[in-house]
């Protein structure tokens, strides 16, 4: 809902709290989050009910601080161990995922601190792709113990006015992909 002026009359939004995601096991998850990448394990929930439903269930609720500025505000990637948790099929739960999907990008200071993570994840033996030039900013790609694909980027010198652009052209774009989108299946429809 917005206003007469194109600003929402919503509450507002102030970013990511966690994002969250299943793990094979929460150990080799910490060890990964804390030890190789410097995150600080802020939480580990043992539960054993589930919060919305008030069922019985065991799990693991991990929180790891990605650089937080502001306790009010915290910035978290987060894991649930579930190990009892029945029908999951863990082969499709925890394989590495196609180079678009499931990924969790975080931002950082500069190209300098982009060319340190690719040094030091690579000194510990994990494939890095990259750094990729996307125009506003470069990244790094590599992949955790559970498949997740994770992303550090770093803001190119133009970064603003192409993500100037960008937002201006967003309405627009939008329009013509869906107008693309409609002509294909109409087209597939018809074959």
């Amino acid at each position: 809902m917005t206003n007469q002026s194109g600003k929402s009359n919503h509450p507002p939004v102030y970013g990511l709290h966690h994002s969250a995601y299943r793990c094979r096991d929460a150990e080799e998850t910490r060890a990964f989050y804390e030890d190789t990448l410097g995150f600080p394990m802020k939480m580990a929930l043992h539960n054993k009910v589930h919060p919305t439903t008030g069922e019985p269930d065991v799990f693991m609720h991990l929180f790891f601080d990605i650089g937080s500025a502001n306790k009010e505000k915290p910035n978290y990637i987060a894991f649930f161990d579930v190990p009892d948790h029945f029908g999951d099929d863990p082969a499709e739960l925890y394989k590495t995922r196609w180079g678009l999907d499931l990924h969790f990008a975080m931002a950082l200071a500069d190209h300098d601190a982009l060319t340190t993570w690719k040094e030091t994840l690579e000194g510990h033996d994990i494939r890095v792709e990259g750094p990729i030039d996307h125009g506003m900013f470069s990244s790094i790609y590599f992949h955790d113990p559970n498949g997740y694909r994770l992303e550090f980027s770093a803001a190119n010198r133009a970064q603003a006015l192409v993500f100037d652009e960008h937002v201006r052209s967003a309405q627009a774009n939008m329009k013509d992909w869906n107008a693309w989108k409609a002509t294909r299946h109409a087209k597939a429809s018809a074959g």
